[in-house]
């Protein structure tokens, strides 16, 4: 085992230390450079400043438009640009109570000081005055060579496929057989919890501090400032709550915001005609009175399509929706009466199960969460013939998602809704905390589509919503922009991309894999369903990467409108009048590339271990899997190279 881990230490070393020698030898000495920085509506030019540690920047500003400001908060400069003016208004953003200092030139030495200072080599300047609705993504970078950080995290991806390889010569990894049906009944040993998940008022205690964080979310938006960073309904929808549930709630809980999601409990209210109390009737099957039609879904729309497709639309409109309350708040607002409407048209939560854009990528990435809804008993759902986890009677209503827990086998489909807990008369509904390894399965291609396009719309959404080209943004940009021709051109490429591009890909790469595998005999279309969950820990990687910086830029303008909602001068708690300051900015990039790093690593594992179990042996996997897994290095690489060095 010592030696093992030595061997990995010295593949690390090789991999990272060539990148690093070779980034310090080819990096110039420090010079003196002249640099005109020249703001406009929604960017600056040159929009990446390029240099070497220790030179000396001589920076010089003007506007094509408005008054703008260039916010470096890495080198402590805040300066105030004004049309058909040469100087600056030049001020530390940690020291706001100080006078400002009116400047021609802004000297600026490349590189920060002391040890982490040394380790940083991208800063984010961004801009701090309001001028105009997509204000929020006006920015670009400062890079200073030697990045270490971009030659490190190269080294750092080429040393993981060659620690796989050994792991594999050695026998180190294993196939697994399936998702164990049991694993740590969390509930069982804290009897407290135990209790809580079976009292009949927990959801609607949960849901309705968001419900009514809702309401004032499309409040806020229809009354509030146009300004997004001073409005709740841009702060709390894509910065707080999307945050929280792309980067913590999804890897860690699955589903668990279904459970707390204020959309569909107006409509689920209405259709059970109670908020936490259980109303009975004799008719059959369900055991529980509902008001409404209650019709069936259409057995042909039972998939995931739908989903994706509203998911892919509200995405394409997401950078003008994140720039705008008013959008924000009517998208709100359409979801909630279309959840409300279909509730009492349709049975149980069709609105949530085929049509959620949300619930289409919590329903996805779940696959990966460690926290689960099981039976504890295998014996005792067999033998149990009144399913009332699925039917409902007098202490639970039936599964709003349609299921028996003795058939629930996977995250994807399970809301955590806890009505089974309340329901079940043999106490064999268990929470658990998956332990060990797992893989979970795709039932069907919309599965597969649903996870490569995924994955490609959280790749673009970076590049469009925080990149430092303008160009790009100008492309997304139908607030105020209104180029319809090239935000259908963007559209219309992102749609192919997603749908047909890259699923094309991946199927025509999986049925090389099976001629690299030759002894397999298996169909393209069952190697593909089997292989493309291996994706999953990219995609959410991918999507960490947008949302980690999305929140650290703006964490500030969270705080500040809880305090004033509406933007009306409100202080409620004291934070309306903070300064604007960004969380730990020289440190996103590291953060950024450790997601990228882990996500291609699991993947990389998991699409091994997919092939091991089809063809049971080592090598044949290797070779059957090496046309994907070299895409899933590609697209690595390229994220990295983007977020360390562009």
């Amino acid at each position: 085992m010592l030696r093992g881990k030595l061997s990995y230490i010295l593949i690390v070393l090789a991999c990272v230390s060539g990148p690093l020698f070779l980034e310090w030898v080819t990096t110039s000495p420090p010079i003196t450079r002249d640099i005109h920085v020249e703001a406009f509506r929604y960017g600056t030019y040159p929009w990446i400043i390029r240099a070497n540690r220790g030179d000396r920047l001589m920076l010089t500003f003007s506007t094509l438009d408005t008054g703008h400001s260039f916010f470096l908060q890495d080198y402590g400069i805040d300066a105030k640009i004004s049309p058909a003016s040469e100087t600056v208004e030049v001020r530390n953003p940690f020291s706001i109570q100080e006078p400002p200092v009116r400047m021609k030139t802004i000297p600026l030495v490349a590189g920060l000081e002391g040890f982490w200072g040394h380790l940083v080599s991208l800063s984010r300047f961004r801009c701090h005055v309001y001028c105009g609705p997509m204000h929020g993504f006006e920015q670009g970078d400062l890079i200073v060579r030697p990045n270490w950080l971009f030659a490190g995290s190269l080294g750092l991806l080429s040393a993981i496929p060659l620690i796989g390889l050994l792991r594999i010569h050695r026998k180190q990894i294993l196939p697994v057989p399936g998702q164990p049906s049991t694993g740590w009944d969390i509930s069982a040993h804290f009897r407290t919890l135990d209790r809580i998940l079976k009292w009949r008022p927990l959801q609607f205690c949960c849901a309705l501090p968001f419900l009514a964080g809702l309401v004032l979310v499309i409040m806020a938006g229809l009354l509030g400032t146009k300004v997004g960073g001073r409005n709740i309904a841009i702060m709390f929808t894509w910065i707080g709550c999307m945050t929280l549930l792309t980067v913590v709630l999804v890897p860690l809980g699955g589903r668990i915001w279904c459970m707390i999601c204020p959309v569909p409990v107006l409509g689920e209210y209405l259709q059970r005609g109670a908020t936490t109390q259980v109303r009975m009737t004799r008719a059959v099957p369900v055991r529980n009175r509902f008001i409404g039609l209650g019709r069936r879904w259409p057995k042909a729309l039972r998939n995931r399509w739908l989903q994706l497709f509203c998911f892919m639309g509200l995405g394409t409109f997401s950078a003008s929706l994140a720039g705008q309350p008013r959008w924000t708040a009517i998208t709100l607002l359409c979801m909630v009466v279309m959840a409300t409407g279909m509730a009492l048209i349709w049975e149980l939560r069709s609105f949530c199960r085929y049509l959620c854009p949300i619930a289409a990528y919590i329903s996805l990435f779940s696959l990966s969460a460690p926290l689960s809804v099981r039976h504890r008993s295998e014996a005792a759902c067999r033998t149990c013939k009144a399913r009332s986890c699925l039917l409902g009677n007098e202490k639970g209503w039936p599964c709003p998602y349609g299921l028996c827990v003795s058939t629930l086998t996977r995250n994807a489909d399970c809301g955590l809704c806890t009505e089974c807990f309340k329901s079940c008369p043999r106490d064999n509904v268990a929470l658990q905390w998956r332990t060990g390894h797992w893989q979970d399965r795709f039932r069907s291609h919309g599965d597969a589509w649903q996870a490569i396009a995924l994955m490609v719309l959280g790749v673009v959404y970076t590049f469009t919503v925080h990149s430092p080209w303008p160009g790009i943004r100008d492309m997304v940009n139908v607030v105020d922009k209104a180029d319809w021709f090239q935000f259908g051109l963007y559209a219309a490429v992102l749609w192919v991309l997603a749908l047909g591009v890259m699923p094309l890909l991946f199927w025509l790469l999986t049925a090389l894999g099976l001629r690299l595998g030759r002894q397999l005999e298996v169909t393209t279309e069952t190697a593909f369903k089997w292989t493309i969950p291996a994706i999953l820990p990219m995609g959410i990687a991918v999507w960490g990467v947008f949302f980690v910086d999305t929140f650290m830029a703006n964490f500030t303008f969270v705080l500040l409108t809880l305090s004033d909602p509406f933007g009306w001068g409100w202080d409620l708690f004291g934070t309306a009048g903070m300064p604007w300051i960004q969380l730990w900015p020289s440190g996103v990039p590291f953060i950024q590339a450790g997601f990228l790093l882990a996500g291609v690593g699991l993947s990389l594992r998991n699409g091994y271990r997919r092939w091991l179990e089809m063809c049971n042996n080592r090598f044949l996997a290797r070779n059957a899997f090496f046309p994907v897994g070299l895409v899933f290095m590609g697209i690595t690489a390229g994220m990295l190279a983007y977020v360390t060095n562009f």
